[in-house]
């Protein structure tokens, strides 16, 4: 085989392995993003940009496993507290393997309470058992422990100062 020959099949394979490498890419972000897009969280769920030097209630989940929706809650209304009528703001995210920071932007310091859960199946609700105790990981701000019913809003409650307030929830398998 002779030098010009061999220099073309050279600049086709490399050609090929280039198209090849990109329709790898292709398909594999294409299948990403597939999942990405079966589940149903809104423009208006996003989380708002962490930042320690304004007031926010920081939020750190533990415990989230991969798939789903991860759905975090905050409260205001002790008489309405896990009702939506209680509900300040709903931030949805997708659900993943690892700790999960998640930040409300705050208007004024006050008492509040957090509830996160992981929407394993991405119903957008929170699946419960027979007795009404939720059958998918759940927990509240504070870490109290859910016996025979939902915590009360003064057990999860907690007030922030001028920049906020940092908790950590550990989502609880019943």
């Amino acid at each position: 085989m002779n030098f010009v020959k061999q220099s073309r099949i050279c600049k086709l394979q490399k050609k090929l392995t280039k198209l090849f490498c990109i329709l790898i890419f292709a398909a594999a972000s294409v299948s990403f993003a597939a999942g990405k897009e079966n589940l149903d969280i809104r423009s208006y769920e996003a989380a708002d940009f962490c930042n320690p030097d304004i007031p926010q209630i920081r939020v750190t989940v533990n415990g989230v496993s991969n798939g789903g929706i991860l759905s975090v809650e905050l409260y205001h209304d002790p008489e309405n507290f896990l009702n939506k009528k209680g509900r300040t703001k709903r931030i949805r995210i997708p659900a993943e393997e690892e700790q999960h920071v998640v930040c409300f932007n705050l208007d004024k310091p006050g008492t509040y309470a957090v509830a996160v859960y992981h929407d394993v199946d991405g119903n957008r609700k929170l699946n419960k058992k027979w007795n009404m105790m939720p059958a998918e990981p759940f927990g509240l701000s504070n870490n109290p422990e859910l016996r025979l019913g939902f915590p009360a809003f003064s057990d999860a409650a907690f007030t922030t100062g001028d920049l906020g307030a940092d908790i950590t929830i550990g989502l609880q398998r019943r």
